[in-house]
């Protein structure tokens, strides 16, 4: 997840001014000819179960198929016919893949919302609406939500992270802005799932505008609560935010911390899909940088392409430019800008690209003064080029976030992070073989 990408290296001028761009601007909508639907899971890459064919008429929210290992259900998000299927770039998977293409005929039928639920509702209709609606972890992954709600024993905090870290993104401070209502409802839903004791809406100190809208947050319900975090990348990483509000550890999962964190779009999404009967199928993203001609947040229907949306914001400001599907730090360029907006797609961010004049590495240090993980990239990235296995086990990159900011601080611009990426991936394997063998002899 390195903010040097095969498109060039993606200068950030300033990590926080950027946000700039677009904070404030009002909302623009797009509605495209044609939605492209991914026919696999984001996931795993399986195949989904698909519920409809080529020819066949779709509302708004009809069911295009299922995820096949937890049956969370895939929406058409426009209504009209599907024409034809076509491989496009998928962001997530890094490949081409299926697509069905819906003509949008803008008459957006919808199909009827699912039953209405409430704070009344039993916790095994709240844990299964948010398989019906299909309500993932929007933290860019795509995890379904219901997760880490199927055993709570011992879960004693809920964390809102509204903090959005990432520069040029805004469109969870726009989120905070206009859906007071359904964070509130979330919150107190999420209490109600969990059993925990309290629910925290974390986000970043420096909002007077937010601060005015939840100071009353704790008013008609004293277990909810607020709490600003320092404007610091990376600041709403999920094992700071449990530090840094909770003062608490742990080593794999907020589990262990009694907490659970979820991001505040996908709260927003269960409170809409429990209170409205919503499914999710439109979307705000952020799609800013200097390399686009007009900076907006954009409403759109899920499964747009990045290319159209472009197109309708006057187009790229430069020839040569860095596109990536979420914010500049935590994910990667694409070399197509076709692919589409996933329901979890935070925004597009697209930048001048540069030529980078790579040095050979100072040893500086400065990787490792840097690694929010308390990683040496530098070593990690030298175990992995002499493929010394045992000395990347024993430097443990499958605790890297993904964050960029070995890569981002290096005065050599070295791309570390993506060593360190590739680093992960041979050493997780390696742990679950080891793990496997344990299993295996008992």
């Amino acid at each position: 997840m390195s903010i040097f990408t095969s498109m060039g290296h993606k200068h950030l001028h300033n990590i926080h001014k950027s946000k700039e761009l677009t904070y404030g601007k009002e909302v623009v909508t797009f509605n495209p000819k044609e939605v492209f639907v991914p026919l696999v899971d984001p996931v795993n890459s399986k195949p989904i179960k698909l519920n409809v064919a080529i020819g066949d008429y779709v509302k708004e929210g009809t069911i295009i198929g299922y995820r096949e290992d937890n049956m969370i259900p895939v929406f058409a998000t426009v209504s009209g016919k599907i024409v034809r299927e076509e491989n496009l770039f998928h962001a997530n998977i890094g490949r081409n893949v299926k697509h069905f293409v819906i003509e949008n005929d803008e008459k957006y039928e919808k199909e009827p919302p699912l039953k209405i639920l409430n704070e009344d509702s039993s916790r095994e209709e709240l844990l299964q609406r948010m398989i019906d609606a299909a309500i993932l972890g929007h933290g860019g992954a795509g995890f379904p939500m219901f997760i880490k709600y199927r055993k709570t024993d011992g879960i004693d905090t809920i964390l809102v992270n509204a903090v959005e870290c990432e520069p040029y993104l805004s469109d969870d401070h726009h989120s905070l802005l206009i859906n007071k209502e359904y964070v509130i409802k979330g919150m107190s839903l999420l209490l109600k799932l969990s059993g925990a004791k309290q629910a925290i809406l974390c986000y970043k100190e420096g909002n007077p505008d937010v601060d005015n809208i939840y100071q009353d947050i704790s008013q008609n319900n004293p277990n909810l609560k607020t709490y600003r975090v320092k404007n610091v990348y990376p600041s709403g990483w999920e094992r700071h935010l449990v530090k840094e509000v909770l003062k608490r550890t742990y080593d794999r999962l907020p589990s262990e911390a009694h907490a659970i964190v979820n991001n505040l779009e996908s709260v927003v999404r269960f409170a809409k899909a429990c209170y409205d009967g919503q499914v999710i199928t439109r979307k705000i993203v952020t799609i800013s940088g200097e390399g686009i001609n007009n900076p907006s947040n954009v409403e759109l229907p899920i499964y747009t392409r990045g290319s159209d949306v472009i197109e309708f914001l006057g187009g790229y400001k430069y020839d040569d430019v860095s596109v990536s599907f979420g914010g500049p730090m935590c994910s990667r360029g694409v070399m197509d800008d076709k692919a589409v907006f996933l329901s979890y797609t935070s925004g597009l961010t697209i930048l001048p690209r540069l030529k980078l004049n790579t040095i050979p590495c100072l040893r500086c240090g400065a990787c490792t003064d840097h690694c929010p993980s308390y990683l040496q990239p530098v070593e990690i990235k030298a175990a992995y080029q002499g493929k010394n296995n045992e000395r990347m086990m024993a430097l443990k990159p499958w605790l890297c976030i993904g964050c960029g900011l070995c890569s981002y601080i290096c005065p050599s611009k070295i791309d570390v992070s993506d060593f360190v990426k590739k680093a992960k991936m041979v050493t997780s394997l390696q742990l679950k073989k080891q793990e496997a063998m344990k299993g295996g002899k008992k």
